[in-house]
């Protein structure tokens, strides 16, 4: 009898760990391997596609208006992005805030010149990519392909930040 209990045991725990998994995000994106494209509107309402920037370096800045580090490194990436878009720099600033409206007022007071898209279910941030924790920078090289993910703010106006993102541009 014991047996059959454990038999019985054995087969409900597979049977939830399948369930569990089926439910679960899909496995996050890894480094070296194409980044997931995705869909996602700007304040302005416009679709954004990852895949309409291919042949470019793209840099995915996930953040939010209440994450003080991830507003703190806005201006420089603002700046990075002003400098090197002509190289073939794109820069887009996923929120992840659940209203566009902290958003908009925060790019205003900024003068953010690269797009801000909305991502408020978290769906390319933590569904697409597996991402925790803000801010968090992905590289996509030209190729489509996700070479880094930086956690935390990023100092991008340091020279060995600047030397790296021109490295992609000129693709080694």
């Amino acid at each position: 009898m014991i047996g059959r209990w454990r038999q019985v045991t054995v087969i409900l725990c597979l049977v939830w760990c399948s369930l569990s998994v089926a439910a679960a995000p899909c496995f996050a994106a890894r480094l070296n391997s194409p980044a997931p494209d995705f869909t996602l509107k700007d304040l302005q309402g416009v679709r954004h596609t990852l895949a309409t920037h291919k042949g470019k370096v793209v840099l995915l800045n996930f953040w939010s208006t209440t994450c003080p580090p991830c507003v703190q490194e806005l201006p420089s990436l603002n700046e990075l992005y002003r400098d090197l878009q002509q190289q073939g720099l794109v820069v887009l600033g996923i929120s992840l805030d659940p209203s566009e409206k902290p958003v908009r007022e925060l790019a205003t007071k900024l003068k953010l010149s690269f797009p801000l898209l909305l991502d408020s279910s978290k769906e390319v941030y933590f569904d697409s990519y597996g991402l925790f924790g803000q801010p968090v920078t992905v590289v996509v090289d030209r190729n489509g392909i996700l070479r880094e993910k930086l956690m935390g703010a990023v100092a991008w106006e340091s020279a060995p930040v600047r030397a790296k993102i021109q490295g992609y541009l000129k693709g080694r």
